[in-house]
């Protein structure tokens, strides 16, 4: 197998479905281009790193399987609001006759891990396997290129992803052992050194391809596979290590999933812009770019919680010394209590009849009316999450804000900040958490609008918990 099969086997079509997230827009990148491939999106410095089979003037190099130029390390610098610079090179020191990237960076930006082919100056040689190197930004040049520790020619490693921390580097692998075809291994830098490769396990590997991921500042990684229940071919997971294990993966749903190919995703800190690559527009892999369209709730309030039970009593009542004679509460049309003072909870809001009535007991007659008004019960005027206190993880939970009582507007559109990085619409939706702690979950409603100027809105939050199983 040619070195350029390397890069594209993975790319295979599966119609699947799953659920819908329009709170994402998501547009081919300003400087992405349908004229040639484009994978791995990376953050550094201004801009973006790609990696891409874009050709180029100064060294026209042709593959003889695809016809196309082998795959480069480029770089695309942001220059203003949905403007960015010319497309280039990221270095001429890490460019080889072969094939080149994707990358990882530290986060100090003077470290880089990317992949190349073990034989990086001959396109023709038959077995030509894709491994791990590294380099290092001195004076502005990437020098010291150096191999991995663990690369071996027998099988490939492919995209490397680096934790912020720089402690944790995880790639993607056919070497033995594995669940599937590519799993992905993780490897820690202890002592100077990078430990042995380890395979992340069955929550997360499967018996078809792990590929492309990429650690979120959070802590968060992202990858993408072609075996799990999801929309396309590939689809965009998450995973983090919990309590030693690494979680059960999350699906990003659409529209950041499609029904085709997605893999190398990136975010900012809290989740709301981004990129990924994907082969949606049916013609080459480009690089999206998603943003978080949601409006703005400039004033959430905590969630003041709906209080339907009461203590009745009333002032004058006086102890009836005899034991013929009782005060009785008429609450509404069915509840009675016979007591100075009663503890009573309503089903909801209403309006009810409350009577104290001094009772015969001998007869059960009513000997006179101590008091006698209406009361009415409202919700309060808010955005009003319903959802249990307490869940476990794993446990899925639904969240319901059709209870929400906003006098000022009709309820038009429902926004949900589940706390845990996920943005989705609706009245009503189900989710579970995979890892213990306290989230905080907003909701925001809209009013049906045909201009700007007529939105109206209202926010509210609450805590809930989230135990261990």
């Amino acid at each position: 197998m040619k070195p350029a099969n390397y890069f594209i086997l993975l790319f295979t079509w599966i119609s699947a479905s799953l659920y819908s997230q329009a709170v994402f827009t998501v547009e081919e990148a300003k400087f992405s281009s349908q004229a040639y491939d484009e994978y791995a999106p990376v953050f550094f410095g201004d801009g973006i790193i790609f990696t891409a089979n874009k050709r180029m003037d100064m060294l026209k190099k042709i593959d003889g399987d695809q016809g196309k130029p082998p795959f480069d390390i480029f770089y695309v610098r942001k220059t203003g609001d949905d403007q960015w610079s010319r497309v280039e090179l990221l270095s001429e020191d890490l460019r080889s006759i072969t094939y080149d990237g994707p990358v990882t960076v530290n986060a100090e930006g003077d470290k880089i891990y990317f992949n190349r082919n073990y034989i990086p100056n001959d396109r023709k040689a038959r077995t030509n396997k894709v491994g791990i190197f590294s380099a290092d930004l001195v004076s502005g040049q990437w020098t010291n290129i150096e191999p991995f520790v663990h690369n071996n020619q027998v099988y490939n490693l492919f995209h490397p992803a680096l934790s912020s921390d720089g402690k944790r580097l995880v790639f993607s692998s056919d070497m033995p052992g594995g669940n599937g075809g590519f799993d992905l291994y993780i490897c820690e830098f202890v002592n100077g050194r990078w430990t042995n490769p380890v395979n992340l396990g069955p929550n997360v590997n499967t018996s078809g391809h792990e590929i492309y991921p990429v650690f979120h500042p959070n802590g968060r990684l992202y990858f993408s596979t072609n075996r799990l229940p999801g929309i396309g071919g590939y689809d965009i997971y998450y995973t983090e290590m919990v309590d030693g294990d690494w979680a059960k993966p999350v699906n990003l749903a659409e529209p950041l999933n499609s029904r085709r190919n997605d893999a190398g995703f990136i975010s900012n800190e809290d989740f709301t812009h981004g990129f990924l690559s994907s082969n949606r527009n049916r013609r080459t892999n480009s690089i999206y770019e998603f943003k978080l369209e949601v409006p703005t709730f400039d004033s959430c309030k905590e969630q003041v919680f709906n209080d339907y039970c009461f203590t009745f009593f009333e002032v004058g009542t006086i102890d009836i010394d005899t034991t013929s004679y009782m005060y009785e509460w008429r609450i509404g049309e069915t509840a009675r209590i016979r007591a100075k003072e009663a503890d009573y909870c309503f089903t909801g809001p209403g309006s009810y009849i409350i009577q104290l009535n001094v009772i015969d007991l001998l007869t059960g007659e009513v000997m006179f009316n101590q008091a006698y008004y209406d009361l009415n019960i409202e919700d309060v005027e808010q955005a009003y999450i319903t959802c249990p206190d307490t869940v476990m993880v794993n446990q899925l939970i639904n969240l319901d804000g059709t209870s929400s009582n906003l006098k000022e507007f009709e309820a038009g559109r429902f926004y949900w900040d589940l706390g845990d990085f996920t943005y989705v619409t609706g009245s009503n939706l189900s989710h579970s958490y995979y890892k213990p702690g306290i989230y905080t979950i907003r909701l925001g409603v809209t009013n049906v609008i045909e201009k700007p100027e007529d939105l109206m809105k209202s926010c509210s939050y609450r805590n809930i918990v989230v135990l261990p199983e």
